[in-house]
């Protein structure tokens, strides 16, 4: 059933990414840039101290449960720690924001920008304690209970805020719609959850826990920072407008992060193969995970890159004109951040959590370093672009490090299999990106509605001529479709 909880996962996330994409094009049309880049700065403020609620103690959650620990103890014992670990998240943020708006005297945007703050800080702190059962789903790896509340709860959510934004309603209740979804989701999860043992609180455990979560703490930090640097750096060194720009093109250039969530299945698998000291499969999901990547998302990816000025200009208008930008470089930030997923988590299926950490501290201080030299207006002044270059920097940096240190740890993968993708992928962009700009110039806009319907034959049949593309290429794909299996799966899980 693997693969059916992989393909679940997988077609959730498309299913929940275009819900998303949809969503915001209408959003971003009609209320704007301005009002985009507020909501998505209140989020990211929040977002800056998020790892207070976790304090890595998901990570160890998933690692002791997927060693077969005693499930009971575990949840028990990871609620009382996910208590105070939330208590702490909240408390941190109120001071923080006291402190900026009363003694060092920061001017926020407007009054709006502070309680989307308030309201992004209740669904954090909501989605924390949510955190139990799902991170409990995901060490058992039962994918049909992690991702029907996740699918539900942004259901609701894209449906609210298209609902909203058309009946004239800004920032403050495009929040509230958030706010509104994830308390609506709480009956569901915790009806999914029942049944599962619940014992005492075991204090050896909890010792476990802090060992694992301890380094897994830096690294918590480091990627909550991480995600949300970026939009609050370009709130206080421009304004939301610039933070509309970068949030729109992230969002219609991040489609490959669909595939993101599938890499998290990785880390129980390997931590289970490392205990059973079978390198063997590790060494062949890591390849069919790059296969799939290379042959079945790298040429959307590029296409999306070259065709990103259409995309934008057709779905949002000439106001977002500055996001085309911000899209290409975060198409290529994000295709090169997916395809070497597995390598990260190879590290923490070893338990290598201090080296994680310690790579993470690195890419922090990389992205904070370049978005102050590519957005301070002082400096190079990039604004939304300055961002999406940082975002590439970064990913291209973490991703040779992770590689390194994981063919280092586990020699088996140091085998390069799939290098040949790689140039036929930088031949085949550099080719169609001149030859799109060229005929762009020469025949206008028709060749825009052309373009899609030669670039996707003329790749796929050099692929398939080169015969890159094997039958278990095809078996694969063929299994992304098959309903049948899905049910079964999905059915299996709910009862059990």
């Amino acid at each position: 059933m693997l693969k059916q909880k992989i393909i679940l996962n997988f077609s959730s996330r498309i299913f929940v990414r275009f819900m998303q994409i949809a969503a915001g094009i209408v959003v971003a049309r009609i209320a704007g840039p301005t009002v985009l880049g507020t909501v998505a700065f209140g989020t990211a403020y929040v977002g800056m101290f998020n790892f207070l609620s976790g304090l890595g103690l998901g990570g160890a959650h998933i690692k002791l449960v997927s060693e077969e620990r005693d499930l009971g103890k575990c949840i028990a014992t990871y609620i009382r720690l996910k208590f105070f670990s939330t208590s702490f998240f909240i408390a941190a943020v109120v001071l923080f924001f006291l402190y900026q708006k009363y003694i060092l005297n920061v001017n926020f945007e407007s009054d709006v920008h502070q309680y989307v703050i308030f309201i992004s800080l209740a669904v954090c702190s909501i989605q924390s304690f949510l955190n139990i059962p799902e991170r409990t789903f995901a060490a058992k790896i039962e994918m049909a209970k992690h991702t029907l509340p996740q699918v539900s709860r942004m259901i609701i959510h894209h449906i609210l805020r298209i609902i909203l934004v058309l009946l004239g309603f800004k920032a403050l209740a495009l929040a509230m719609s958030n706010l509104f979804a994830i308390v609506v989701s709480i009956p569901l999860v915790l009806y999914l959850f029942r049944g599962y043992p619940f014992a005492s609180y075991d204090k050896e455990l909890a010792k476990q826990y802090i060992k694992i979560a301890a380094p897994l703490i830096v690294s918590a930090i480091s990627l909550s920072l991480m995600m949300s640097v970026d939009k609050v750096l370009l709130q206080f060194f421009s304004d939301s407008e610039q933070v509309g720009y970068f949030t729109a093109g992230f969002v219609l250039g991040s489609l490959l992060l669909i595939v993101q969530g599938i890499g998290g299945i990785f880390f129980p698998l390997f931590s289970k193969a490392i205990a059973q000291n079978n390198s063997e499969y590790i060494k062949d999901k890591v390849n069919k995970w790059e296969r799939f990547i290379f042959i079945f998302m790298m040429p959307v990816v590029l296409f999306a890159t070259i065709y990103a000025d259409s995309i934008i200009l057709f779905v949002l208008g000439e106001k977002y004109i500055h996001s085309i930008a911000v899209m290409r470089v975060i198409n290529i930030a994000i295709l090169i951040r997916v395809l070497l997923t597995p390598y990260g988590n190879i590290l923490t299926g070893k338990g290598l959590f201090l080296l994680v950490a310690k790579l993470e501290i690195l890419n922090l201080i990389l992205l904070s370093g370049t978005l102050v030299l590519f957005i301070h207006p002082d400096l190079l002044n990039l604004k939304a672009a300055g961002a999406a270059f940082s975002r590439l920097a970064v990913n291209l940096f973490s991703g040779i490090l992770f590689v390194y240190f994981a063919r280092q740890k586990l020699s088996i993968i140091k085998q390069v299999n799939n290098l040949k993708f790689v140039v036929f992928g930088a031949v085949n962009f550099l080719a169609a990106f001149v030859l799109y700009n060229h005929f762009i110039s020469v025949w206008g806009n028709s060749f825009r509605l052309l373009f899609p319907l030669l670039y996707f034959p003329a790749t796929y049949s050099s692929l398939i001529l080169l015969r890159w593309i094997r039958k278990e290429d095809l078996e694969m794909l063929k299994a992304l479709i098959d309903l049948k299996k899905m049910k079964q799966y999905i059915g299996s899980e709910l009862k059990g």
